[in-house]
């Protein structure tokens, strides 16, 4: 018997070919993953520089994660993603569950905090600024004007980051105002399969 192939799914109304993503696949078979992080006001954490972050290790495996990430907010701020370090990311105040977007899977994800002991499937909060490293991305976002008064959002919500192996991750969110602020990272992981 031949190979048999599925029929490309219509839409009933406009006879258009329906079809999803890769990324979007990835969210059916279980393999992507978020965090989100959100504070009532930055400056009520009594950091000096008023800054929320969001740290993690990627696995020494080729199992790699790609990342989007987001921020948003009201007041002027600075988002920075920093690939490796040769010091901070000290003192993490604790650890996030990383989720699955499919909640009927059990799959978790490989990526590990910054505990003494690094746990898979958690991501570390508030650790200090990492010093040194790559910075891959660093954004001014400006203010609206008030809490949330239309907000404010920026980030890599397009350019999709493939993220190194067996490295230390860092998104930090700055701030000079007690405002709200939130940010998000989602990823899938898929195992490369190309000789680089």
């Amino acid at each position: 018997m031949g190979w048999l192939r599925k029929p490309i799914s219509k839409d009933s109304a406009t006879d258009a070919m329906m079809f999803v993503d890769y990324a979007h696949h990835e969210i059916h078979n279980g393999s992507h993953f978020f965090v989100q992080y959100s504070v009532a006001s930055l400056g009520a954490m009594g950091s000096p520089d008023d800054m929320i972050t969001l740290s993690w290790t990627t696995p020494n495996t080729t199992k790699w994660g790609h990342l989007l990430y987001s921020a948003n907010g009201s007041a002027g701020w600075r988002l920075r993603l920093i690939e490796g370090k040769t010091g901070g990311g000290a003192s993490p105040t604790g650890s996030i569950t990383i989720l699955n977007s499919n909640r009927n899977s059990t799959a978790t994800s490989t990526a590990k905090d910054l505990a003494g002991t690094p746990v898979a499937n958690k991501v570390s909060y508030d650790a200090t600024l990492f010093t040194g490293g790559t910075t891959i991305w660093d954004q001014y976002l400006e203010g609206s004007g008030g809490p949330q008064s239309g907000g404010v959002g920026g980030g890599n919500q397009r350019l999709e980051v493939v993220l190194k192996q067996n490295t230390t991750y860092q998104l930090s969110l700055f701030g000079t105002d007690a405002n709200p602020a939130s940010m998000t990272m989602e990823w899938y992981e898929h195992t490369n399969r190309l000789a680089l």
